[in-house]
């Protein structure tokens, strides 16, 4: 319950105009990107989800990205921070952002030959644009990608998801161990 009191004044108070900026707010929200044809193509989690009225920009925190199964994109991302703009269509993640897939490793040269195991290859960056139904990320900051015990760094690189091919685009250095 809440107890108003008025006294008596003289001065006449202007109106209060509250203007409530936000669009809605959700948390754990599960967002759903779908493709020309309507099937699912990835899903997007994130603990908490609002959108501003002022220019519809979506606003995530704890953001993860999946791909769909069908869409055979088995990468996964995941960051502090995720922005969806309403005049592009791209998820813009921010903060510790981490993508991961997994890779073909050949163990042997030796017969028999084509003997391979997965090992996961981790990107690591603090700012990287996803392009969703494209399956391409990119981004102009460093990155660093890992594999095993192998550590390559560069500036700016282009990921297409959907060929598992990197592009990297200058100071490109790795750390590579036998």
């Amino acid at each position: 319950s809440v107890l108003v009191y008025l006294g008596p004044s003289s001065e006449v108070a202007p109106p209060v105009t509250v203007r409530i900026g936000l669009g809605y707010y959700v948390k754990d929200a599960r967002l759903t990107g779908t493709g020309p044809d309507g099937q699912i193509l990835y899903r997007v989690t994130a603990v908490s989800a609002e959108q501003t009225l002022t220019d519809g920009t979506i606003t995530m925190q704890d953001v993860a990205v999946d791909y769909e199964p069908a869409a055979q994109v088995p990468w996964q991302l995941k960051a502090d921070r995720g922005q969806i703009p309403p005049d592009r269509n791209i998820i813009e993640l921010a903060g510790h952002v981490v993508a991961t897939t997994e890779v073909a490793v050949v163990k042997s040269t030796a017969p028999p030959k084509g003997r391979t195991s997965t090992a996961p290859l981790l990107i690591r960056t603090d700012y990287l644009e996803l392009d969703p139904e494209a399956y391409i990320a990119r981004t102009e900051r460093m990155v660093a990608v890992e594999r095993s015990r192998d550590t390559l760094f560069a500036r700016g690189m282009r990921v297409y998801l959907k060929q598992d091919r990197l592009q990297f685009q200058s100071e490109v250095r790795g750390r590579f161990h036998p």
